[in-house]
């Protein structure tokens, strides 16, 4: 049977606050994932989401779809749609009573259809505008069809919930529902999720969350358990309103507002982690890390980048790249500069052992102020490489484009072109392109998602000219 990679649902915090009597009891959220790795590996995934809430004097309503799709070397790997839907009456300030329904459907996992209904009883343990923990319980029914079988039995439904907001802009999320059937407890299913997002306008938040479920009888063919870490974007269709105003509890893709602009000057610092998973139906990791160091003044910058990525399908390496490059550059006047650098790339999917490149170059800011730089340089270079077994050296030349922007004091954005070429044979070039995006989430932590594209014009033997991937990571900043 076909490898399934499991794009995890999302799963949503819950309300404990009633909204303010001027904002909309309605709310229309959507989000979408994505990861994309291609050239020397092939992959992609998607996912589409989408929620529309409703919180109101004691009543609360929730109606959601989630669409998840994706490939593995061209082969169809996930294919599922999940539609959900809950209504929750409050009896006291902390006892409500609710129903819940849901249809499944998981072309790749072999089942047609699977349909849960339940009434529920919930408690809020912990009611807070920072902080809260609901459980609820309740008997249901469910009908499925799995593997050509037909059932249809008596269930159970023992639920739990967690939110917490570490600001008004990035919270975390977390949610675990146990259904078993009600005459044997022993074949059940379990759905355990989390997540962390953060808003970067009024309308856009990015979020990153992991699934993993076990479900006791599976179709012939498939695995228990399933296990997944997914990056995304979420966008709210109105816009949402200050969360002191509901404080912070309807139930959302999203979290609270923007923050200030801030400004930053001398030395900077980060470490960077990202880590993808998919273990059961699917067996893929993916592993990302970086560390990047900036100082700069109105004379001198100095820039240490250094990016690993590693990932395996199915137990085999299909990414192992180390790229780091080591920058000092002096300025002339207010915009002219003259600087120094070194790169070195290692990439084993492409066969690239080593390439060394140390360069001497010249630069323009084209523009240089506290919150945006723009920069172009130029120099001459020697290379020093192995590349499909072969060793070679040779004088080359070297031309970069460098980018960063300050939005406000939550968000940033950076960007790079380097182009890298033999003086003797310019057909022998090779190109990098690199984007992040930082989402600031407290005074230390950081979420990047990042994007890295590499093009090499005579690649080794049996390999492709390109390669690009999607990262998302959690730094810290020192």
């Amino acid at each position: 049977m076909m490898k399934k990679l499991l794009i995890p649902a999302v799963s949503l915090p819950f309300a404990s606050v009633l909204p303010a009597a001027d904002a909309s009891p309605w709310e229309l959220t959507g989000a979408a994932g994505l990861a994309i790795s291609d050239g020397n590996s092939d992959s992609v995934a998607y996912s589409l989401q989408f929620l529309a809430s409703y919180l109101n004097d004691g009543h609360e309503a929730y109606l959601g779809l989630d669409y998840f799709y994706a490939e593995d070397g061209g082969l169809e790997s996930t294919d599922s749609l999940k539609v959900f839907g809950q209504y929750n009456r409050d009896l006291s300030e902390r006892w409500f009573i609710g129903g819940f329904g849901s249809y499944f459907q998981d072309n790749i996992a072999g089942i047609d259809y699977r349909v849960d209904t339940s009434l529920l009883l919930g408690y809020r343990a912990i009611k807070g505008e920072r902080m809260a923990l609901t459980f609820e319980a309740g008997p249901g029914y469910a009908w499925e069809k799995q593997g050509r079988t037909t059932d249809d039995f008596v269930t159970l439904r023992l639920a739990q919930r967690f939110d917490y907001r570490f600001s008004e802009t990035s919270k975390f999320w977390q949610a675990l529902g146990w259904t078993p059937r009600a005459d044997d407890l022993s074949d059940s299913l379990v759905e355990f999720e989390a997540g962390l997002e953060t808003r970067i306008t009024s309308k856009v938040s990015l979020r990153t969350f992991l699934r993993h479920r076990i479900d006791d009888t599976p179709a012939a063919g498939s695995g228990k358990t399933d296990t997944a870490l997914l990056v995304g974007v979420a966008y709210d269709f109105s816009g949402l309103p200050d969360p002191k105003e509901d404080g912070g509890s309807r139930r959302s893709l999203m979290p609270g507002e923007e923050a200030a602009a801030a400004k930053r000057n001398g030395w900077a610092s980060t470490a960077a982690l990202g880590f993808s998973l998919n273990k059961g139906n699917s067996d893929k990791m993916g592993l990302n890390l970086a560390w990047n160091t900036l100082y700069r003044d109105a004379e001198r910058e100095f820039f240490l980048d250094l990016g690993y990525h590693y990932s395996e399908d199915n137990g085999l390496s299909s990414t192992d790249r180390l790229l780091s490059r080591v920058q000092y550059n002096r300025y002339l006047g207010e915009r002219f500069y003259l600087g120094g650098a070194v790169g070195f790339l290692r990439d084993d999917p492409a066969d690239i052992d080593y390439r060394v490149t140390p360069a001497f170059l010249a630069g323009y800011s084209l523009i240089k102020s506290d919150k945006t730089q723009l920069a172009f340089e130029a120099g001459p270079a020697y290379t020093f490489e192995k590349t499909g077994g072969i060793s070679d050296d040779y004088a080359s030349l070297v031309a970069a484009q460098r980018f960063s922007h300050q939005f406000n004091g939550t968000v940033s954005f950076k960007q790079s072109v380097s182009y890298t070429a033999e003086l003797g044979d310019l057909e022998n070039y090779t190109a990098i392109a690199a984007a992040a995006l930082d989402t600031k989430l407290n005074d230390r932590l950081i979420w990047r998602l990042g994007a890295d594209y590499s093009y090499e014009n005579i690649p080794a033997a049996g390999r492709q000219h390109h390669d690009t991937q999607l990262t998302s990571s959690i730094a810290v900043k020192f």
